[in-house]
């Protein structure tokens, strides 16, 4: 597969070309010798949860993109936005991050010769050692995540759209009951982090229907690109 890891700086983009960019560059890594070292080292794991979240939300929150990356802006969006938007059915899923991102760039070390990426697994390296502590920080959450956090410790499984439906009528009751403006009510669909159990978007079990979206994707985009030079 030829990959152009500085595509997503081209100046004509849109929304699908980072899903696109996502799979693509995931199914190197985790094809590549440190992907399946990676997998050899967690046999139990899926593979590319991780590292499509630092590619989306570095470059759909900051604008930052792999081969730029500085290790600031890895631990900006590890320390920073992971914990504030992504929940976890089991704390100790966390615990994987951080071999995951570390096998990641070394994948885009040897792969791209990025220059910044010993600075990052510096920084990666010295972080996996409480990385659960810092995914479970409450004083990190956002509002959405902290929701999913309380019906979790109230016993709901959030991951059952019957009951994370039960939990927030309750939730908007007492809201409501006590007349607060610092939480209003919530609704699914605002800005509800995911949970995983395991992590869903790994590479290593991509079903057929996602491997025709991507298919139809790229058709679709060749097709207007095509249909632009017609019009020049």
């Amino acid at each position: 597969m030829i990959f152009n890891i500085d595509q997503l700086s081209k100046t004509e983009y849109d929304d699908s070309d980072l899903d696109d960019y996502e799979d693509d560059l995931i199914e190197l890594f985790a094809e590549s010798p440190e992907g399946k070292a990676f997998l050899a080292a967690y046999p139990k794991e899926d593979i590319g949860f991780w590292a499509a979240q630092l590619i989306h939300y570095g470059y759909t929150y900051e604008g930052y993109t792999i081969p730029s990356m500085t290790a600031w802006e890895v631990e900006d969006v590890v320390i920073n936005l992971f914990p504030r938007k992504i929940s976890l059915a089991q704390p100790e899923h966390a615990d994987i991050a951080m071999p995951e991102l570390i096998a990641f760039w070394e994948f885009l070390k040897r792969e791209f010769k990025l220059r910044r990426a010993d600075s990052i697994l510096k920084f990666l390296r010295k972080t996996g050692s409480n990385y659960r502590d810092i995914m479970m920080d409450s004083s990190k959450f956002g509002m959405a995540k902290s929701f999913i956090t309380a019906g979790q410790a109230a016993g709901y499984d959030m991951t059952d759209e019957k009951q994370l439906n039960q939990f927030m009528n309750e939730y908007n009751a007492q809201v409501l009951s006590q007349n607060s403006d610092d939480a209003p009510p919530l609704s699914v669909g605002s800005g509800m982090p995911s949970l995983f159990s395991p992590p869903p978007q790994g590479t290593k079990k991509r079903s057929a229907s996602q491997v025709k979206k991507k298919k139809r994707r790229k058709l679709a985009k060749a097709s207007k690109r095509k249909n632009r030079k017609k019009r020049k």
